[in-house]
């Protein structure tokens, strides 16, 4: 199940949160009833998965994406955890950019299974005041790796 933390939401493929321009953290709109936002920044956190790319490592991807202008300054902090214990962590920053991604990889021994989860937190600072969300997301049940 893919939830949003702070108004309990569910999406289809990944969490998108727009970034409330009034709001230095508290409950954003759900995606579909996306009101006032910095610049139509959306946040986005998908669920932990195996990697397409990088063979035997689960990861999960968070993104700020869908900016009409460049954001002045962001910083993105994600984190994974398998069935609750944090086994991956990664973070990244940077200024005039109009999209961002951060990904946690962690390798973890081959045969096992086990439930995986995520937490993000995205901040854009704009004209001095600083917009943040944080967003949780769950693996589809049990992820193998063979």
């Amino acid at each position: 199940m893919r939830r949003h933390i702070l108004t309990g939401a569910t999406a289809a493929a990944c969490l998108l949160v727009p970034f409330q321009a009034h709001a230095v953290s508290g409950p954003a709109p759900a995606p579909q009833l996306s009101a006032a936002v910095w610049d139509k920044c959306e946040a986005a956190l998908d669920s932990p998965h195996e990697s397409h790319t990088n063979p035997d490592v689960i990861n999960v991807h968070a993104d700020l994406k869908g900016c009409k202008q460049k954001m002045p300054e962001y910083s993105i902090s994600v984190t994974l955890y398998k069935e609750g214990q944090q086994v991956a962590h990664n973070t990244g920053s940077g200024k005039n950019k109009f999209k961002a991604r951060v990904v946690a990889n962690w390798p973890p021994p081959k045969g096992q299974c086990h439930d995986y989860s995520a937490s993000a937190t995205f901040t854009v600072t704009a004209d001095g005041k600083a917009h943040s969300t944080t967003l949780t997301n769950h693996s589809q049940g049990k992820i193998c790796i063979k």
